[in-house]
């Protein structure tokens, strides 16, 4: 599967109980990217796609449900039980440190993965949002 994540400084997916996600700009990105491909979300992050026409698989289980190639969309999961099932990873960086509740929780040099891409584009609330690629 291919996990997308949105990552402060610190590596936090969430900050006082609230997403880090919320960029329209960002999100658009994300259904680009899939380029017509599902993207598997929980019903938590169903709000962010509402208007973006993505082809979405929307359920709690939604890690389980991934296919080899679906992509998922994961703001406030554990993903070390999946680590075995991860191709790919797409890591959005806001370049800032917010106070953290939820921590990504791969080390993704460890995992084997390595930085196949980078590039930097201008969000929506964001001036700067780095955008990485990792691959195995």
């Amino acid at each position: 599967m291919r996990v997308i994540v949105c990552l402060d400084e610190k590596g936090g997916m969430t900050f006082n109980n609230r997403r880090q996600s919320r960029d329209r700009v960002l999100i658009a990105d994300v259904v680009k990217m899939a380029d017509g491909s599902k993207i598997f979300i929980s019903p938590y992050s169903a709000m962010l796609f509402e208007e973006s026409g993505a082809s979405l698989v929307c359920d709690d289980r939604f890690l389980d449900l991934a296919d080899s190639n679906g992509y998922c969309f994961v703001e406030d999961r554990a993903l070390a039980p999946y680590a075995d099932r991860i191709k790919e990873i797409t890591v959005y960086k806001w370049n800032r440190k917010y106070p953290t509740d939820t921590y990504f929780d791969l080390d993704l040099s460890a995992l084997g993965f390595e930085c196949a891409s980078v590039e930097e584009f201008e969000g929506y609330s964001h001036e700067k949002i780095t955008k990485e690629i990792y691959r195995r």
